[in-house]
């Protein structure tokens, strides 16, 4: 994991899990449609295309995009698989010829919350929901039930100020469009088809011939930390109260020291990043629109 997809990564996954927890626990989720393939095409500084293929309810998914990154002048053709299962999330470079894996965070979620007492289990599954609107709006964002229609299906539209807005199926985590502007590079994802009827072909979820995935151990220790921490505190009477006082910088705490100490980032380094991310919570807080 580099410095660059640290500070690009960080409050993205924290924004993924926030949103899930506003309507349903990690691992309950479950598609209103057994199998599903979506098209989508790339505009904008990334171009190209992307296929998802969706299988048992959303518990196997595979992404194959195909594209061209554009940044300032330069050029860079992008191969890439990604495939997710009830145990691993897989990445695949096809131009470079190199795999990893991470834990799926559901899975890690599930096992923490398996080892709560009967109270804790009450005092997170309130807080889980109660924290999603509220870290929301710290974040900046907003959450617009069924405020869309793509390819004739409503959609649930999430905007976080002004780096993000993503329309997402709803009853659902499968987004149909996302328009996202970060670090400079600003991008498009739209869904071209959608297809309930046809059956998908188990071969897609196989890894790309001749290339065997290795742990990327500071992902995972990153995701752990910051799973266990989350989870211990959710499980507290005031968890989600601590949480919000915490804010986002908070929520990353521990998890992101370790990280950058497991990088060989020297305390300078370490200083600079946090500040970087600082910048970036703020500049999303003062660009959030009041709710409708």
């Amino acid at each position: 994991m580099t410095k660059r997809s640290l500070l690009w990564l960080t409050p993205m996954i924290l924004l993924l899990v926030v949103r899930g927890w506003a309507d349903d626990l990690p691992w309950e989720m479950k598609l209103p449609f057994k199998e599903a393939t979506v098209q989508y095409e790339l505009t904008g500084s990334e171009k190209g295309s992307e296929t998802l293929y969706v299988k048992d309810y959303g518990k196997r998914q595979a992404r194959l995009r195909t594209s061209t990154m554009t940044m300032m002048g330069t050029s860079q053709k992008m191969d890439t698989v990604q495939i997710t299962d009830p145990d691993w999330i897989y990445s695949f470079d096809l131009v470079k010829k190199k795999g990893t894996k991470t834990t799926n965070p559901t899975k890690i979620y599930q096992e923490e919350y398996n080892k709560l007492s009967a109270g804790e289990k009450m005092n997170f599954e309130k807080n889980a929901k109660e924290m999603g609107t509220g870290m929301m709006g710290q974040f900046g964002g907003k959450v617009q039930q069924k405020g869309a229609k793509i390819l004739g299906y409503d959609c649930d539209v999430t905007t976080v100020g002004g780096m993000s807005t993503v329309y997402i199926l709803h009853g659902s985590n499968i987004p149909l469009r996302s328009e996202t502007s970060v670090m400079g590079m600003n991008n498009v994802l739209s869904a071209t088809k959608f297809d309930t009827s046809t059956s998908v072909p188990d071969q897609v979820f196989a890894p790309p011939a001749g290339i065997k995935p290795v742990l990327d151990q500071q992902a995972e220790s990153m995701m752990t930390r910051m799973v266990k921490d989350t989870v211990a505190t959710l499980a507290k009477p005031d968890g989600a109260k601590q949480m919000q006082q915490a804010g986002p910088m908070g929520m990353m705490g521990g998890a992101m020291q370790d990280s950058m100490k497991e990088q060989g980032m020297s305390p300078e380094e370490q200083k600079e990043m946090m500040r970087q991310l600082n910048e970036a919570m703020q500049q999303m807080q003062k660009t959030k629109q009041p709710a409708k």
